[in-house]
């Protein structure tokens, strides 16, 4: 997927405790479990995040990385995945912050000479991110908040919520799920957070 492929996959092979029925969102082919697994694949058009889609059966396992951002109404998305989880049935998601596109003129979330940007191609835009207070306190967060200084950003806070076009507030993934996250900074020179949710029905 790039250049985060080394530190995701891992990280997220680490974290992941895939059972039962699994349903991969947003990925072309499964290099992640040994059993088998549904993939649901933006690129391959059997699978659209801003679309009324559906799944092929209601699963105990759904992962979803690095494609939740691409979404317009992220609570949507998060109540969809619920609705094709069994009772107990576990989401694993994520959002990113961060220059995906090595823009020259950084942005922390979707925005270039005050304009919003497309990502990888038209139809995938990147709409989303996550914020919770908790997040200020976060260890990674932290890091994150400090590469981005020597861009003159000083309130990470204030500029998510200035940049970035859809806010999803973690109380409201509560009202769906017992959740906790994790957060993952990467690179001293291009910044990226990512912050990962494990989430059970």
């Amino acid at each position: 997927m790039g250049r985060s492929d080394n530190y995701i996959i891992p990280f997220y092979k680490s974290i992941i405790q895939a059972r039962g029925r699994v349903a991969l969102l947003g990925f072309s082919n499964n290099a992640w479990f040994s059993e088998d697994v549904d993939l649901y694949d933006m690129s391959l058009g059997n699978w659209d995040i801003n679309s009324e889609w559906e799944l092929d059966r209601i699963y105990d396992t759904i992962v979803c990385t690095r494609c939740a951002y691409f979404a317009k109404d992220p609570e949507g998305f998060i109540k969809r995945c619920y609705d094709y989880l069994s009772p107990g049935g576990l989401l694993y998601v994520d959002w990113g912050l961060g220059d995906h596109w090595r823009f020259e003129n950084y942005k922390i979330g979707w925005v270039k000479d005050g304009e919003h940007e497309y990502a990888y191609k038209g139809d995938n835009y990147l709409w989303s991110t996550v914020w919770d207070e908790s997040l200020l306190n976060d260890s990674g967060f932290k890091i994150f908040s400090k590469r981005v200084e020597k861009f003159g950003y000083k309130n990470i806070k204030e500029a998510i919520h200035d940049e970035v076009p859809k806010i999803l507030n973690v109380e409201t993934i509560k009202k769906y799920f017992n959740t906790f996250y994790i957060t993952l900074a990467l690179w001293e020179d291009l910044p990226q957070l990512y912050i990962i949710f494990r989430c059970q029905k």
